[in-house]
């Protein structure tokens, strides 16, 4: 994988890679993968992900996850940082485990989730630390091969793409019969040739935010705005301490249609309305669920196109207009629903 612009997209399936430095090793005792097992569950928890697959091995973390509205930066920063503390407090020492930057690869799952299964899995037998898949220990296979029970691990969607319940097992065994052929493993570990960092056909590139570059720059105002006039409300509601149920809609469509479109991260646009961005966050995933037709990139077919199309406005630009919209409407930056 090589270094690639982030892409959020709320709902994403990603393949992620978290390697360690070579000062030490991510993982030097069975107690290691125990405190990270109990961290990663923590992190699923509280962001909501899910975890399809996974492999751990000395050198380097392999994921296969699913997110929800907290981005897959943010969910990687707290798994490494909490893992980190955990193992710095109980050799006594400071240094880092992990480089700075993960790779990650965004994924069609209907298409491609059991090829980044099957690859992933495969990780110990490709890196010489196994002979087989089920001779490595720190892997979601035997999860698969129901050798292994981990309630934390979602294996439903790869089963299902994989055949009928009752096929599904021996299906899997069929698919782990042979090594993916190096052009599988290029793909997901690199994506597309024409779009680097995503494996999927043109609608995921379009909602990763590969369309044509546009001059104009996009501001968070304007989102608000064409949100107020679709839904109306006033700007000044928007912004104000209400949390009237179509007040508390509004900031929802805001900040998905702000962040999916590259314009700004859930932090920066939580302070810019004055809410706190955990329960903006819990505020977008119910009203997806209520209205999900609002929360499509086509739901303001006007608007400019998304991503990379417009120049997202830098956090220092952020945080001040921020700061403008709060004082000229009253609001408290620590305001909630």
């Amino acid at each position: 994988m090589s270094y690639r612009r982030r892409i959020h997209i709320p709902g994403g399936t990603y393949h992620v890679v978290q390697r360690g430095t070579k000062q030490r090793p991510i993982f030097s005792q069975p107690e290691d993968y125990e405190l990270f097992e109990s961290v990663l569950q923590a992190a699923l928890r509280s962001t909501g992900a899910r975890l399809h697959a996974y492999c751990w091995t000395t050198e380097a973390i392999y994921l296969a996850v699913q997110i929800d509205e907290i981005s897959l930066g943010h969910f990687m920063q707290w798994v490494k940082s909490r893992y980190a503390r955990g193992i710095q407090r109980k050799l006594g020492e400071r240094g880092h485990l992990f480089q700075v930057r993960y790779d990650s690869v965004i994924i069609d799952p209907k298409n491609y989730l059991t090829s980044l299964t099957h690859y992933i899995h495969y990780v110990p037998v490709l890196k010489g630390l196994a002979d087989r898949p089920e001779d490595f220990a720190y892997s979601s296979h035997h999860a698969y091969t129901n050798a292994r029970e981990v309630p934390w691990l979602h294996c439903g969607t790869t089963r299902r793409l994989l055949g009928k319940r009752d096929e599904q097992v021996e299906a899997y065994q069929q698919l782990m019969a042979e090594a993916p052929t190096p052009e599988a493993v290029k793909l997901v570990e690199r994506g597309m040739p024409k779009t680097p960092g995503i494996l999927g056909g043109p609608e995921l590139a379009e909602a990763a935010g590969h369309r044509p570059k546009r001059s104009t720059r996009m501001t968070p105002d304007q989102i608000i705005h064409d949100v107020c006039r679709m839904l109306d409300v006033t700007r000044e509601d928007v912004l104000s301490k209400s949390r009237l149920r179509r007040l508390a809609l509004a900031r929802a469509v805001i900040a998905w249609h702000t962040t999916v479109r590259g314009i700004a991260t859930l932090a920066e646009i939580s302070r810019y309305l004055g809410r706190v961005s955990s329960t903006l966050s819990k505020t977008i995933t119910s009203y997806r669920k209520r209205q999900p037709d609002l929360f499509k990139l086509d739901a303001l077919s006007h608007m400019m196109p998304i991503g990379l199309g417009g120049h997202p406005v830098s956090s220092e630009d952020f945080l001040e207009m921020g700061q403008s919209a709060a004082h000229a409407s009253g609001t408290d930056q620590d305001a909630m629903y």
